[in-house]
């Protein structure tokens, strides 16, 4: 009885493990599926509360462009995409980067993620849950992590998930004037 019982316990955890591996699992699409460069839809318009404790309205950032990268922070591909974001982020002053994670309780587990991966941007979390339950202006983020550029007039002009290289981060951010323009 005892061992029937471990056997099953121990179906159910391994069960549990692949269930989320499967759904935790994304393609490394580089910088396809990019949207085309559109002001028709709506402008970046999201309230973030800070791992430092501040408020950030996104649309107090019109003026300059945003680079979202979305992610979970229990997600390997998350994490892994900060090695390629830490060149990134210095070589590209003209682009705010803000992670925003998209996962349940968000809001409780950025702080630690912060503290322990030191990520080189602000990162937060929408308390109120629209972010992870596509109640958002961002829509329906399928996939993590998802980066979404933002023009300096805070319209969408490309989307791309996956785990991006360095050289696959540039191009994204291409069509943006650089300071020296």
């Amino acid at each position: 009885m005892i061992k029937s019982s471990l056997s099953k316990r121990g179906s159910c955890v391994l069960f549990i493990f692949l269930a989320l591996g499967v759904s935790c699992a994304h393609p490394s699409s580089g910088v396809e599926g990019t949207t085309p460069d559109s002001a028709s839809g709506a402008r970046l318009d999201l309230g973030l509360r800070l791992t430092d404790g501040r408020w950030l309205e996104l649309a107090d950032l019109r003026g300059t462009p945003v680079l979202l990268f979305v992610f979970a922070t229990f997600d390997a591909g998350s994490q892994a995409s900060l090695t390629p974001l830490r060149p990134f982020v210095p070589q590209h002053p003209e682009v705010v980067v803000i992670g925003i994670a998209a996962q349940p309780r968000a809001a409780q587990l950025v702080e630690a993620w912060t503290y322990a991966l030191d990520p080189p941007f602000v990162v937060g979390a929408n308390p109120y849950g629209r972010v992870e339950n596509a109640e958002s202006m961002l829509g329906k983020i399928e996939i993590v992590p998802t980066y979404i550029l933002y023009d300096a007039n805070g319209y969408e002009i490309a989307r791309t998930t996956g785990l991006l290289t360095e050289s696959d981060l540039a191009p994204l951010v291409a069509p943006l004037p650089r300071e020296s323009d």
